[in-house]
């Protein structure tokens, strides 16, 4: 008796082994990611868009690209938004993606599943920045964020 119920434990044991082994699938991990040059990818951006100590005038506008790949089997969005200790500063900046939307406070482009993107993004500091802005100084964040609902309103930055 005590050897069927060995037998028994072992096929069972054999079983789920064998269940979880076909369950598990590929081991593959399917992510946003990006990239400086568009060949080697990471889960976040390896370098700042800006170099911290840049000064702000008026009317000034400047330019980065990077790489996103939207290694998912779902659509989605790629948004752009700001992030700064100074609000002034924030009222003043605009971001804008080469071929993306625009809103208020914000810059969105959508991503098919599985496709790649070189990314054109623009900050311009708007021509009427008050005085506010000409004698502070102010970290300014631009804040990259990856969406799968497509919703149509910025989202909030944190």
């Amino acid at each position: 008796m005590r050897h069927s119920a060995f037998a028994a434990c072992t096929a069972v044991f054999a079983g789920v082994a064998v269940v979880l082994f076909l369950g598990a699938g590929s081991t593959r991990a399917h992510t946003v990611k990006y990239s400086d040059d568009g060949r080697e990818w990471a889960s976040t951006l390896r370098s700042a868009f800006f170099d911290n100590d840049i000064r702000w005038v008026p009317g000034d506008a400047r330019e980065s690209q990077f790489h996103v790949f939207n290694d998912t089997d779902r659509d989605g969005r790629l948004w752009l938004t700001f992030d700064s200790d100074n609000p002034a500063f924030l009222r003043s900046l605009s971001v804008s993606i080469g071929g993306g939307e625009l809103a208020e406070s914000c810059a969105w482009i959508d991503l098919a599943a599985g496709q790649k993107k070189r990314i054109d993004a623009t900050i311009t500091m708007a021509e009427a920045a008050g005085n506010d802005t000409r004698s502070s100084s102010a970290a300014v964040g631009l804040v990259v964020q990856w969406d799968n609902s497509n919703r149509a309103e910025c989202p909030e930055s944190s």
